[in-house]
């Protein structure tokens, strides 16, 4: 069955015969002003039939992509996962209890302990006293932060004999590894603060005991700002100055 388009092509095809019989017609005849009008309506015939020849170019819309493979989940990537959320979590859990509060891990390689099941701490700086804290981790999810584990574990130490031994010294600790794991990671943060008071034409830096660890750590710490470039560091009784003399100096 043909459709309107095929029926209107037929219906101009023949309109078009007949216009050329009648012209021929005519022309015998001599009827010039009607050839004149059969040849335009021949014109406008074969322009129709034309028209109605053409053909639509139909665009054909392309296949869909098929979706990439979803790439699985490795072991070490839900370690590297697990990790990025444990430190997030952390530094939520503290900010909650002290919002200016700063913290690091205490180990270098508390990611390696947090895969062992291993105890991990963090040192902490502008935590109301606190110095070091126990993160209290269980299936690579952070449960709470303990600020005073120290005292917990002294708790259930029983000293065996409630005499102390007159002839035995005081057991001095040391302070060595805590002062340098405090300079390595406030170094940065000191050299800016010392430009700063240097830009305002100050001639020295003093940290208050607030932001520091315990004062018997003081001069341990004044020896690693020492190494770590600081040229001129001293303890004061309200914490650790740090002269700008010799910095202005060689500034000017």
């Amino acid at each position: 069955m043909m459709n309107k388009k095929d029926q209107k092509r037929h219906m101009a095809y023949e309109a078009l015969v007949l216009l050329g019989m009648l012209a021929l017609l005519t022309f015998i005849c001599r009827l010039w002003p009607i050839l004149l009008l059969i040849i335009l309506g021949i014109f406008a015939a074969v322009i129709r039939l034309l028209f109605l020849s053409s053909r639509k170019i139909e665009v054909i819309a392309p296949f869909p992509l098929l979706p990439e493979p979803v790439k699985e989940a490795t072991e070490k990537d839900v370690q590297v996962l697990a990790y990025s959320v444990i430190l997030r979590r952390v530094t939520e859990l503290v900010l909650s209890e002290y919002p200016e509060a700063r913290w690091v891990w205490e180990a270098p390689n508390a990611e390696k302990l947090i895969r062992e099941n291993q105890e991990v701490f963090i040192l902490l700086n502008r935590a109301g006293g606190y110095r070091r804290a126990k993160v209290v981790i269980r299936n690579l999810q952070v449960v709470g932060i303990d600020y005073n584990p120290q005292t917990e574990e002294e708790a259930t130490l029983e000293p065996e004999n409630n005499v102390p031994d007159s002839d035995e010294e005081p057991e001095v600790q040391n302070y060595e590894l805590l002062a340098f794991e405090w300079a390595d990671a406030h170094i940065f943060e000191l050299n800016a603060r010392c430009n700063e008071a240097i830009g305002e034409n100050l001639s020295e830096l003093i940290l208050l005991a607030e932001e520091l660890p315990v004062r018997e750590s003081w001069a341990d710490i004044c020896r690693e700002l020492i190494r770590a470039g600081l040229e001129d560091v001293q303890c004061v009784p309200e914490g650790i100055k740090i002269n700008l003399t010799q910095s202005n100096a060689e500034r000017k």
